[in-house]
């Protein structure tokens, strides 16, 4: 058993969502799977899964492979496709960095903070009231977010996104999410069309998820 607690109670399992089953051979569907799992056993405190999320917390913000109590969590074959060197893949890095944010995101919630097809942009706009300034602080994140021009930017920028969806317990797609960071590191055009999906997802109210 581990010494420290979650400091929510225990909940009953939630409804799986009336969605088709990812591909779990996939990047956005491995993570998904191992998110929530990990969310599963941690609303019902069982001690692995409380464990785990504090050894992924501790690994926010550092670099893949640097703390090597998470890699069980972290890895996979799939992420690990095309390397041709030591050096991790742009799955790896998406895995790494979308797990530990989810920790830390999950922390002393009592309900799922990883919730399928709830998108960066949309999760972000859930901060933002209709009548806010145009100085707003979330207005500001939001845009350090979208020209960040490297990964460890980039996670400064997701880290505290993180921490403030939880403030409001606002949940979001960490399978989703790893996809995009995947994508934003390969530059060019995938870049670009991660930018626009959340631009949309911040700037357009809408009715439906975005998947």
């Amino acid at each position: 058993m581990t010494t420290e607690t979650t400091g929510v109670p225990a909940t009953p399992e939630q409804p799986v969502e009336e969605r088709p089953a990812r591909d779990h051979s996939t990047l956005s569907g491995i993570v998904g799977a191992r998110a929530t799992a990990l969310q599963s056993g941690y609303l019902r405190n069982v001690s692995s899964s409380v464990a785990a999320l504090a050894q992924l917390r501790r690994a926010v913000g550092k670099e893949p492979g640097s703390v090597p109590e998470i890699l069980v969590h972290t890895l996979h074959p799939v992420f690990a496709r095309g390397a041709r060197s030591d050096e991790p893949t742009h799955d790896e890095i998406a895995a790494h960095h979308c797990l530990t944010l989810f920790a830390l995101h999950q922390q002393s919630q009592a309900q799922w903070m990883h919730k399928r097809g709830v998108r960066l942009g949309a999760a972000m706009r859930q901060l933002v009231s209709p009548d806010s300034p145009p100085d707003n602080p979330v207005l500001r994140r939001f845009a350090m977010l979208s020209t960040a021009d490297s990964p460890q930017e980039l996670v400064h920028h997701l880290r505290g996104v993180a921490q403030l969806l939880r403030g409001r317990r606002i949940p979001l797609d960490y399978g989703q999410l790893a996809q995009d960071l995947s994508d934003w590191q390969r530059g060019g055009d995938r870049r670009t069309r991660v930018v626009l999906a959340w631009g949309r997802g911040f700037h357009f109210v809408t009715t439906t998820d975005q998947a």
